[in-house]
């Protein structure tokens, strides 16, 4: 477990819809800029962006480049690193005079997978700057500390047991490190400190004389080392799952595992239906981690980028461990009751569709995480874990969890930072600490300790909030701009006591492999939409064909119409003329219905992209039956061809509305459309 950067489920929270078989989304569109007179420096070099996201459809136009620093700011000639940098242009000709620097977290993470959309369309763009920027080591930057043999790896490690996988991790790690050390990188040098150093140089090259800060996760770290290492042109800081100097992550793990399930578990036993719904959830749930632990199992997932299926060997530790990851995602506590009954029955739709989100992540920097982490925080004994309290389950997985670090770091070789890295931040910078009540990883508590050292700081707890609480909805938004208007000034929270929490998933919700595939933005959901889309589209063509040449046959008759029952040719072309149309409608109706309940869903919070709601079922009997017209489809058009029937040119349009139809019905089926209710 690490600290991960802001997860993402924040990219699923910006979708606003999705529509089976037409691939029809709901896109934010794009706000130009009021044009303004460049104050960047020649020290910023422009580029064009990197980023070919599918969700970069979403964000506002931003002005890229790279800013050249040192590897070691004390060595000035010494080797020079490339940061990327991406600036969003305030919507106004007289915009506020500081930006708002965003810090992704990780370490290690990309911080231009999210940044543009999220706050994008944000309304504290409309006010300032906002600068994105990739960290030293990671994704875009040169160069980057990325593991292409962790990530090469992935598939097989996943089928391994424990013990073997983290065998495969090393072995993936040691090659990763002996080819960047190869390359003359000096991997001591990308730590926090440089780290810090690095935001101070990109203000210089962008020409702002003051700036706010944004860190989430390992990016508030790295914003206390700036307010006590660089804080001369800080304005105001916002930390969003705070990470403290003062507390070793590593050795809370245990804790904080335990903590998140327990304020899960308690959430639906304060909640009547839940609790009516799901009984003796707990018990339930440990005895699901027992079994599995005892009698392991194989899953098939599928890598998103490269569409492979690949085994993913599946134990209770495992599944306890990409829950865990899951908990980083909003509103997820309001699926894990229906996630533990859908297990109880052999449904592993949920786990099939999440870990591949943390699996076969390659914008993550491994390299970079690593660096920082053994630098700053492998200062510890494997048998110091915090494990006061805890169930005996995560207290007798500690150990292991931090000898596993211990390892890792013995690899990575780095220098070790001075001990005052490791000292509370004093400060009287204006800080605004945003904490999720079920974060994981970095609770509440964390923000409580670091606020102890700071006199202007302001405590904020999002009641339904995970990992990255800022810009989950309009209220946090709106203490985030009362904030960056009046630093100095206590913003009005009480909107968080209004926050209505997300309901649980209900029991008859439905779960199938497509909503997975969704919320992993998969180029293999891509291009099944794409086919979807070109199969229905065809068919649907049947709505305008057919009615034009019934018109026109009309118009050109000159002979008495014989019956139908007496012309096998006029039988054949209105049967299938009504099988298409058929289908046509179903199809519609399909679509129409079931991004009626997934809209609904994401409506209702981001847990339940991973399940529609039980009144959606009957919509689910249409693709067999779509199957079923396909399949007379064929058969008209084969009668047809065998016996003449028709023009030649009416025989082609059906065999091509047949494929279509097949086509489309191939799509749903590989999308487990077919067999949702069974």
């Amino acid at each position: 477990m690490e600290i991960n950067y802001l997860m993402t489920g924040k990219k699923q929270s910006i979708i606003i819809s999705w529509l089976l078989g037409i691939g029809v989304l709901l896109m934010v569109g794009r706000s130009n800029a009021a044009a303004q007179a460049t104050r960047f420096t020649e020290a910023f070099e422009r580029e064009d962006c990197w980023f070919d996201s599918p969700i970069a459809i979403l964000s506002p136009e931003i002005e890229c480049g790279y800013v050249t620093v040192p590897e070691r700011h004390d060595q000035p000639n010494g080797r020079v690193i490339r940061l990327p940098v991406g600036v969003i242009r305030a919507k106004t000709d007289a915009p506020n005079p500081d930006p708002l620097f965003l810090a992704q977290g990780g370490p290690g993470g990309d911080a231009f997978a999210i940044f543009p959309v999220l706050v994008g369309q944000s309304a504290d763009r409309l006010n300032r700057d906002l600068v994105i920027f990739n960290q030293r080591g990671t994704l875009y930057a040169q160069p980057s500390l990325l593991c292409t043999e962790s990530f090469d790896a992935a598939g097989d490690i996943l089928a391994l047991s424990t013990e073997k996988a983290d065998t495969r991790s090393l072995a993936a790690l040691t090659a990763c490190y002996d080819r960047l050390t190869s390359e003359g990188i000096d991997l001591s040098a990308y730590n926090s400190l440089e780290n810090a150093a690095d935001v101070e140089a990109i203000r210089a090259a962008l020409g702002y004389d003051a700036y706010n800060f944004y860190g989430v996760s390992y990016g508030t770290l790295l914003g206390l080392h700036l307010m006590r290492d660089q804080p001369e042109h800080l304005r105001s800081v916002i930390l969003d799952g705070v990470v403290p100097t003062d507390v070793n992550f590593i050795e809370q793990v245990a804790a904080n595992t335990d903590r998140v399930f327990t304020k899960v578990i308690q959430a639906c036993e304060n909640d009547e239906m839940c609790r009516v719904d799901y009984p003796h959830l707990e018990e339930r749930f440990f005895e699901l981690v027992k079994t599995l632990n005892e009698s392991p199992i194989t899953i098939s997932v599928e890598d998103p980028e490269m569409g492979d299926i690949v085994d993913a060997y599946l134990d209770g530790d495992t599944l306890v461990d990409v829950l865990f990851q899951a908990f980083y995602l909003p509103d997820s506590y309001a699926i894990f009751p229906k996630l533990v009954s859908n297990l109880e029955q052999g449904d592993y739709t949920f786990v099939q569709g999440i870990l591949p989100l943390f699996a076969f992540d390659r914008t993550f920097s491994e390299g970079m995480y690593y660096s920082v982490i053994c630098a700053e925080d492998a200062d510890f004994k494997a048998s110091d874990p915090n494990v006061d309290g805890i169930r005996p389950f995560f207290a007798e997985g500690a150990e292991a969890e931090m000898q596993s670090y211990l390892d890792a770091c013995a690899i990575w070789e780095v220098d070790q930072l001075p001990p005052s890295v490791d000292e509370a931040v004093i400060s009287d910078i204006p800080t605004l600490l945003f904490s999720g009540y079920y974060d994981p990883i970095t609770p509440p508590i964390f923000a409580d300790l670091v606020a102890e050292s700071l006199s202007n700081a302001y405590s904020i707890v999002q009641p339904t909030g995970s990992h990255g609480a800022a810009f989950d909805n309009a209220c946090t938004n709106d203490i985030l701009r009362q904030f960056l208007e009046n630093p100095n000034q206590e913003p009005d929270s009480r909107c968080k006591d209004e926050i209505s929490p997300t309901a649980f998933v209900e029991p008859n919700a439905l779960s199938f492999p497509f909503l997975g595939e969704v919320n992993q933005l998969s180029e293999s959901m891509w291009r099944r939409l794409g086919l979807a889309t070109l199969f229905l589209s065809g068919v649907l063509s049947s709505f305008f064909m057919l009615p034009m040449v019934w018109l026109i046959t009309i118009l050109r008759r000159k002979e008495p119409v014989v019956p139908i029952r007496q012309s096998p040719a006029r039988l054949l072309k209105w049967a299938g003329a009504i099988i298409i149309l058929l289908y046509g409608l179903m199809a519609i109706t399909f679509v129409v219905g079931l991004a009626f309940y997934t809209m609904q869903a994401v409506f209702n919070g981001l847990a339940n992209m991973f399940a529609v709601s039980g009144a959606a079922a009957p919509f689910f009997l249409i693709p067999p039956l779509l199957a079923i017209l396909a399949v007379a489809l064929i058969v008209m058009v084969l009668l047809a061809w065998r016996r003449k029937a028709w023009s030649i040119w009416m025989r082609v349009y059906y065999s091509f509305l047949a494929i279509c139809a097949v086509g489309y019905v191939i799509a749903l089926a590989m999308g487990g459309m077919m067999t949702v209710l069974l």
